[in-house]
Formats: structure tokens, sequence, C-alpha cells
């Protein structure tokens, strides 16, 4: 009563400064305030906000687009010298259904009620500053990149990366009638031109997490690809200036770790040591960044992944903060930069920024890793040169250069150029042309040009998607500054999907299918207009049903044709014991499946995600056709404000199908428990179990034992286990404090930890502090 009481007190501001969304008002002139009297406590009741813009009138796009938004958001926004602020009031009719919990920072909007601030200060409509708060004020922060893919392929989901972070201030509180949030976001932390008068775009949202309700002040359509082009506009904005960061950022790091040699378990002794991070800017949109002996300590174990069948290297996420920072303007349709690709970095460099209607970026590292290039024991130098010009509205051209370098016979280069063109509204042109050139150090092993080359269109709209892409890479393309793990095929694909949306207020908010066809030929044979070796046709049904459940369906009919080259390390085992050549195994086709991927909110504090694959594949390691069931769900609990509890488990088993003979099973179960002290203070513990075992290798004609590089293929079988406890303390981004134990065991298939001997474990400690000058 009493903050409904306070906020019917604030006075309604005049006419001109009233902005109705959805009454089509959303060029904004906010007012400036000189030396606001603003403390950032989650409480509207200076009188500056009495005299602020207010943006109203929201619109919902999610799960129904263009009706008025269930729950009324209004939002304050003035701006004074220094930054500009923003005042939320999200009303609720129902306050005992928000969902706030007390979360680390950049997970606020997952699981949480949930606004967000979209600023384009440059008004490009390609990228945006994404600031989200949950009701209790905790950051998200990143930057919305329209070139990105949208998470769950739905246009107006976010684009966001999220690996970037910012300094600004923000608090929010519940309230008898909703909840409230204040934010205040620096100039220092913006990079926009230096003019005397300001347009920049502007984009709010809400999301109101236990109806999956989204909505936004400048309403949104699906039949628009672009999210920012849909975008308000902030103008007026006059005598402010971009701000030259600098920051220095030391760091104190120590660890005693221990390793198995010889049999033995030993325990090194204390190893310290002082790193330092800076920035400068250069110009106030040019901002040069080094480190000196970094600390690129991972603070949570990477998820482990089957690799039973797989037959190309799998993806791990970067998690450095070095490398993190201002990584989007790599980002490519072909994943040519991939930095976990420096392993064991003394130090690097990077100048970043924009220069006009140039995107420029580059970055140097010097990696001491002796298997960094081709197994060489030098150190390596890698080098990155990003330009990226802006075209029209919203479209980019841009160039990339990737250079890892041993010494003068020993690199690899990559030299590329890319489009991105937007058009009609809902079309988007993607091509990228790249060549690489590698030398090994070996006699007759460097390479001239090989090329890579990609297209891909897409036209997105409410009710109906279109996708086609075409992929050829040269057998012989190497780009070991990247991550491009399959070479020496040439990919097509096709999508066609629609989707149909009930009634508001409908059981069934949303249902719908695609269709999608994928084939991989050689590169030669393409070419030379040959079939492919591996094909298959999908059908994805899909539905989401009121309170955010949904499930998708995947039925699946395909073929595989074994190539030749793919068993030249191969022989069989005769009945004499000899080694014979490995005969050629049939093509599996037609090959059958079925997936179900849930969705599922059970309640306000339990979701269940994951996947079941039921399906015939090929069993790459032999050359036969095998049966799968694979099972993999996840647990997400949120017990209270504070606790959260993680739990996944995949099973895989996969049999032959010819007599219905184990060939191997998987077992990945991971649990991660974690509590929130507070916004800046959290302790998890990571257990994690990794099991594996597979059967002997044996022809899928003769049933004749294998033999690969001259070893019999015997039984495959491990049990790994890993742990980690951490306790974690970060008030802003650049400092912070950990302490934190891993260990990681191997030993026989099977859980019983009593089995399983040390490899290595560790203390870990981490001390930093960000200082702005």
């Amino acid at each position: 009563m009493l903050w409904s009481l306070l906020a019917l007190a604030l006075p309604s501001p005049a006419d001109t400064l009233t902005y109705s969304g959805r009454d089509g008002r959303l060029t904004v002139e906010p007012p400036r305030m000189e030396s606001p009297s603003i403390t950032i406590d989650g409480r509207l009741d200076e009188p500056e906000w009495a005299d602020a813009a207010v943006l109203s009138g929201f619109t919902q796009y999610t799960p129904v687009e263009g009706i008025a938004a269930a729950q009324d958001t209004e939002v304050r926004v003035f701006y004074s010298g220094d930054a500009i602020y923003f005042g939320f009031h999200a009303y609720d009719s129902d306050p005992s259904g928000i969902l706030a919990f007390l979360t680390e920072r950049d997970r606020s909007s997952f699981g949480n009620d949930w606004v967000r601030v979209m600023l384009d200060t440059f008004d490009d409509q390609r990228q945006a500053y994404a600031f989200f708060v949950n009701p209790y004020g905790i950051q998200t922060d990143g930057l919305w990149l329209e070139s990105l893919p949208p998470a769950g392929g739905v246009p107006t989901n976010p684009k966001v990366d999220f690996n970037i972070d910012y300094i600004w201030d923000s608090q929010g509180r519940l309230v008898e009638d909703g909840w409230v949030a204040e934010l205040r976001i620096p100039y220092v932390s913006l990079r926009f031109p230096d003019r005397p008068v300001h347009q920049w775009g502007l984009q709010i949202a809400r999301g109101v997490t236990r109806s999956d309700f989204k909505s936004s002040w400048a309403p949104l359509t699906l039949d628009i690809s672009s999210v920012l082009a849909q975008s308000g506009r902030l103008v007026g904005i006059h005598d402010i200036h971009p701000k030259r960061l600098v920051q220095i950022n030391p760091e104190v790091t120590g660890s005693i770790t221990g390793a198995r040699v010889g049999g033995a378990f030993e325990r090194g002794d204390p190893d310290p040591a002082v790193g330092l991070n800076a920035r400068y800017g250069l110009t106030p949109n040019l901002v040069l960044d080094a480190t000196f002996n970094p600390d690129f300590s991972q603070v949570e174990a990477d998820v482990d992944q089957i690799q039973t069948n797989e037959r190309f290297a799998l993806f791990l996420p970067e998690r450095r903060p070095f490398f993190l920072d201002g990584a989007e303007i790599f980002l490519t349709t072909q994943r040519l930069v991939h930095t976990r690709s420096v392993v064991d970095p003394i130090g690097g460099a990077r100048l970043s920024g924009k220069v006009g209607s140039f995107a420029v970026a580059w970055l140097g590292a010097v990696d001491e890793s002796p298997t960094s290039v081709f197994g060489g024991q030098d150190d390596a130098l890698f080098n990155l040169v990003r330009v990226r010009r802006d075209v029209g509205a919203g479209s980019t051209l841009g160039f990339l250069y990737t250079d890892r370098t041993l010494n003068a016979d020993v690199y690899n280069r990559v030299l590329s150029t890319d489009v991105r063109l937007l058009f009609g509204g809902r079309y988007a042109l993607q091509t990228q042309l790249t060549g690489s050139w590698t030398a090994t150090g070996v006699p007759g092993e460097s390479t001239g040009l090989k090329p890579m080359a990609t297209f891909h269109v897409d036209r997105s709209s409410r009710s109906s998607t279109l996708q086609f892409k075409l992929e050829d890479t040269h057998p012989e393309f190497r780009a070991l500054s990247g991550f491009i793990p399959r070479v020496g095929d040439t990919e097509m694909q096709a999508i066609a999907g629609f989707t149909r949306y009930g009634r508001p207020g409908a059981l069934v908010e949303r249902w719908g299918s695609q269709i999608r066809y994928n084939s991989f030929y050689r590169h030669d044979t393409f070419w030379d207009g040959g079939s492919p070796f591996e094909w298959e046709v999908e059908l994805w049904p899909s539905i989401a049903v009121r309170g955010a459940r949904s499930l998708t369906a995947i039925v699946r009919v395909g073929g595989f044709d074994f190539q030749p080259g793919d068993f030249a390390r191969y022989q069989v085992v005769d009945a004499n014991g000899q080694s014979q050549p490995f005969p050629q195994p049939p093509a599996v086709s037609p090959i059958w499946g079925l997936a179900l991927l849930p969705n599922i909110r059970i309640n306000d504090r339990v979701r269940l995600t994951g996947r079941s694959f039921f399906r015939e594949v090929p069993l790459y390691a032999e050359g036969s056709q095998g049966w799968e069931i694979q099972l993999a769900p996840t647990l997400e609990i949120t017990p209270d404000q504070a606790w959260r509890v993680d739990l996944n488990h995949t099973w895989a088993h996969l049999t032959r199908s010819a007599d219905g003979s184990d060939f191997g099973t998987v077992h990945i179960s991971r649990a991660a428990v974690q509590y929130q002290f507070g916004r800046s203070v959290f302790a998890r513990v990571i257990a994690q179990y990794d099991l594996e075992r597979r059967e002997p290798l044996r022809h899928p004609v003769t049933g004749q034992a294998v033999l690969v590089d001259g070893q019999l293929a015997d039984v495959r079988s491990r049990g790994d286990f890993q742990s980690q406890v951490l306790l974690s303390w970060e008030p802003s981004p650049g400092t912070i404090f950990f302490v934190g134990y891993s260990r990681a065991m191997d030993g026989p298939y099977g859980y019983a930890l009593s089995r399983k001997d040390p490899v290595t474990d560790g203390v870990f400690v981490k001390l930093s502090w960000l200082f702005r000058l």
C-alpha cells in the first residue's frame, strides 16, 4: 500500500514527455538533468524521476505478437553529463508469481523475471548494448549482434554475446504491485560517436518467466528479421562526449598442484604468480588492451561430451576473459577464429574499436605450448586482423586475416572476405570466401592456396521459414586459429517450415513443423556431379502450450556410404592370425530415427529439459550399422532464492543391428550445486563422471577382429571423475577473488570412487582488482 501511494504521488509528466509504444510514439527526447541526486537503491523517489520521460504502452511479442502486454510496464528515462538513467516499474497482477532469485552475475535473465534495455549508440541497426536486470537488480549484460543466430532460431529471441561485461549500476526490489528497478549506465562504459547532438536506437523489453510472456516498448514482429531495425529512438541528447577509457587490472594468483608420476602421486611446491592487464583508450572509440603473464585459469570445468561414435573433434567454448572481451568482431559464418587454439599464452595484446563506418580489430598472442603448430618446440606467434565496414541499413562487408607462425618454415595463414546483406525486411544473405596457406616444415607438405566457400540465405517471417546453405571445403584447407573440424566435404542444406499461433489465452500457444534436408559430398565428387555419401531428411514438428512448456520431435531417414579412405589404417585378422586388407564395408541405407526434445516448466522452481534419441546409426569405428538409444535429461532446480541445483545425465547405448551385440555404452553424470550468499558472493560444488566402454571392433561382414595401425582394436574402457569446489566474490567485472580446489581421478568403468586413483589435483587462488583512471 505504501508503495502504491508513493507511485501515485509521483506527478504525471506532461503529454510531451509520455511515449506510448503501442500508439507509435517511438521518438523520445529525454530531459537532461544536471548533477542528479539519484541514489541507485531501487526506489524511484528522487525528484528527477518525476520529471523524466515516461515510456509505456508495451506490446506482447511472445507467444502471441501484436496484442497489449498482459502486465503493464512503465519506464522513466533521463540523462546527465556523465550517464543515462532508467527507472522501471514492472506492474504484476499476481506479485506472488514473480520469479526472483539471487544468482551470480550474467545469469539473472535465466529463470527470473527480467527487463532489458538495448542502446544502439551508433544507430546503425547492427549491434546494441544489452543490459538486463532481474527483480533484485542483479545484472546480465552483453552485446546484441544482428549477425548472430537467435536463441532457439526465433528472430525475436536474444542474439546476444554474453561474454562481454560492462560496469554500470543497478538495484531492484519487490513491491506490492510488482517490482521496481533503477539503472545508471555511465558513458565511460559505452562507445558512441563524438558529435554535438546524438540519436540512439532504443528498445526495451520485459519477460514474465512463469508464463513465458515477453513484451516490448517498440512493437516487434517476426515478419522483420532484424530486431534493431524495429527500435525506437532517443533524440536530442546533447553536450555529452565519449570518454577515453583507462583501466589497470593487476592480479595475483597462486596454486599448489599434484599429479601422478610413475604410478605415485606427488604434490608440487606453491606456484605464485603476478600478472597485469591494462586498457587504454587511444581515442574515445579505439581501445588498446594488453596483458602480461596473464591468468587464464578456468573456474568451471568443461562439460564432458559423448565420444564413443564421434568422427570429428568436439567443440569446447572459450572461457578465458582476455579472449572473450571483444571477441564478437571476429565472428563470421565460418568459425575461422577460436582462441582456445592458443593453449598456453605468455602474453597478448588487442586493438579494437570503430573508425567511422569501419569496425577494426587486431589480436596478438605468444603461445608457449610446444605442440601449438604441427608438434613444433618453439613458441608460436598468433595474429588476427579484422576489418568490417557498415553498408546500407544493417549490412556489412568484412575482411579477416589469421596467422599462426612457429618459424619461417612452419605456419598456417588464412585470408577471408565476407558479406552480409539484409534486404526486403525479412531476407538475409551471407557469403564468405576463404583461402589457407600451410607449411609444416616437412619437404613437399607445404600447400598453396586451398579454398573454403560458404553461401547462406535466410527468409524469416512470423508464419514461415526458408533457409538454404552451401559450404565447400578443400581437403587440404586448414584453419589452425579456428575450428573447422570437417574438411574435404561439400555440405548442402535446405530448411522450410511454418508456424501457427493460438488465440490469446489458448492452451496451445504455438505449433508448427519444419522439413530439413542435409547432404554431404566429397569435395571432388560434388564438382564432378556425383552423389552424396551422407544424407538425411528430417521432419521437426513442435508444439508450445500455456505455462512455458514445449516439445519438439524429430523424425529422420537418411543414409551413409563409408569411404575407402576412412579405413586406410585398418586391417583384419584372418583364421591363421595373419593381417589382411580391410574389406570395404557396405553402405547403410536407409537408416531411421526418432528424437524428442522436451522443455517443460514443471513448476516455478523446477524445469526439465533434455533430449532422447532412438535411431539407427553408422558405427563409424568399424563400418557397420548400429542402433542407438540415448537419454539425456537435465533438471534445473531452485529450491529457494539462494540455492540452485543443476543435474544432468547422459546415457547412450549402441548395439550392432546385425546381431544385437553390444558396441558401446556411455554414462556422463554431472551435478552442480550453488549457493548465493548475496549479489556478489557464491559457493559452488561440481562433480562429474565420464564412463565409457567400447567392445572390440570387428568387420561388419566377415566378423573378423580389426587391427588399427597394427594394433588389435580390443575393449576400450575408462571411468573418469572430476570434482571442484569454488568460493567466489565478484563485486564488479574485473574485481574478483576466488579460492577453489579441483581433483581429477581415473579408474575402471563404474561409479565406485574407491576404485579410482587421483590423476591431478590442486588448490587455486586468484585476486584481481580493476582500477579506472
